[in-house]
């Protein structure tokens, strides 16, 4: 309930946290009054992306170096170059090129726009630099044209004062949000004293935070509702602060416990960082219990956490989503969710199974020897949205071919076809058509 106590603190570990505080906040007042601080900046990555181009040089100043390139260093945030051509061809739109960089490898890129004569083509922004002379031709061979590389989606990372006293990254290394990118100093006064007194307002909050926990050394719920994480532990030592939130990465100030309406479980998965600007507070999700079989329910989106986590090198963010009670469900239970973040009616699908690829390429097989169980015909297909077993074909197929594909530790052939239509000549195991 609203009021409960869930936890006590020792007043003389409050009493050492506000000594603490106080011995930080004396700090900032010398500074601030000598007029100086920390005239050094780390300049951090504001998202996710590859670095593309670096201007900063080391002991040059940055409004110089702003001026003549307009940015420091510049990011691409969807993994993906662009070029421009003109070609009398009439190419299809998803349509896939070879694209020959300067250096004379091989690029696969696709067709995303055409006006008339004029192309548009993307392609994997690893490796490609910008302005980067590439030409281009069909699968087979045929030239098509040229142009220059661009970053489809780039980020300048700005800075106008200062001047540039290392450089942490390189070019074409892929950083996470909040990676430190360059570090400035000499930095006008102005901007440490500001900063100076922004931390010591911060630490101000702290000492009223603590005050107010010296009057009553206890931590009271804020309204009616269900533990369902707790993050004290006794006899261990927290932070000057402690607040009901969601999980943070390491080294933020840590949430003391995660309390729910008693009528809602939370849930907290990770999204990987493709996928987290498709998210929304509200979305809904399709949430699948092991241990509750046959059942699915809905969830919606609270809160995405703002900062990143590393996965073994993937990028990922905290997201939570509430979910309405049910009889069944307990904390702890092992749980699937699905957020639909695009939503299509009336197309071709096929299971993710019966896609092939090498090469670049997608392809099915629309062919079988059922005398030696061999299978031919190969059909390269464009894929679309996927919702992780199945996959829209959006060139390549047409409704009604029949797709043949090897069930994994199985010696039979099993072909696709759409509801209702059954090939002949299948009727032994592994032989039944999958209306997926």
């Amino acid at each position: 309930k609203a009021g409960d106590t869930l936890a006590s603190f020792d007043p003389l570990s409050v009493d050492l946290a506000i000594a603490s505080i106080l011995d930080e906040i004396g700090g900032y007042d010398l500074l601030i009054g000598q007029g100086r601080g920390d005239e050094s900046q780390v300049v951090r990555a504001p998202a996710a992306g590859r670095v593309k181009a670096i201007y900063a040089v080391r002991n040059e100043l940055a409004a110089a170096l702003y001026q003549e390139h307009k940015s420091l260093l510049i990011l691409s945030l969807d993994g993906r170059m662009a070029v421009e051509f003109e070609s009398e061809q009439d190419l299809d739109l998803l349509q896939k090129v070879n694209v020959e960089l300067e250096n004379g490898s091989i690029k696969e890129g696709t067709i995303r726009q055409k006006d008339g004569r004029f192309y548009t083509v993307t392609l994997t922004d690893n490796g490609p630099k910008p302005d980067e002379e590439v030409k281009l031709s069909t699968r087979e061979g045929d030239f098509l044209g040229s142009g220059n590389l661009v970053i489809h989606k780039a980020l300048p990372v700005i800075a106008a004062q200062g001047r540039v006293s290392g450089l942490h990254v390189s070019e074409n290394e892929y950083v996470g949000a909040g990676r430190a990118l360059l570090t400035l100093d000499n930095l006008p006064a102005a901007s440490s004293y500001d900063k100076l007194l922004a931390d010591r307002q911060e630490s101000q909050e702290a000492l009223d935070r603590l005050l107010l926990l010296k009057e009553s050394p206890v931590l009271l719920a804020d309204s009616d509702g269900v533990i369902q994480s707790l993050f004290l532990t006794a006899g261990e030592e927290t932070g000057s602060t402690a607040s009901a939130s969601l999980p943070q990465t390491a080294g933020q100030e840590s949430p003391a416990y995660t309390l729910v309406p008693g009528d809602h479980y939370l849930l907290s998965i990770q999204i990987d960082e493709l996928d987290i600007l498709s998210i929304a507070r509200g979305q809904k999700a399709g949430i699948t219990f092991d241990a509750i079989p046959g059942r699915e329910f809905t969830g919606r989106i609270d809160e995405k956490a703002p900062d990143f986590q590393d996965s073994g090198g993937i990028t990922k963010y905290l997201v939570r989503v509430l979910i309405d009670a049910d009889d069944d469900m307990r904390i702890g239970m092992s749980v699937t969710a699905t957020i639909v973040v695009d939503e299509k009616e009336d197309i071709l699908l096929l299971p993710i199974v019966a896609l092939q690829e090498s090469g670049g390429r997608v392809y099915v097989y629309t062919e079988l020897d059922e005398s030696t169980g061999g299978l031919g015909g190969e059909r390269e297909v464009v894929t679309g949205l996927s919702d992780g077993s199945r996959a829209e074909i959006l060139e390549g197929l047409d409704e009604g071919t029949t797709v043949y594909y090897r069930l994994a530790g199985a010696d039979n052939s099993f072909p696709f076809t759409p509801p209702g239509q059954r090939p002949a000549g299948n009727d032994g195991p592994g032989g039944e058509p999958s209306d997926g």
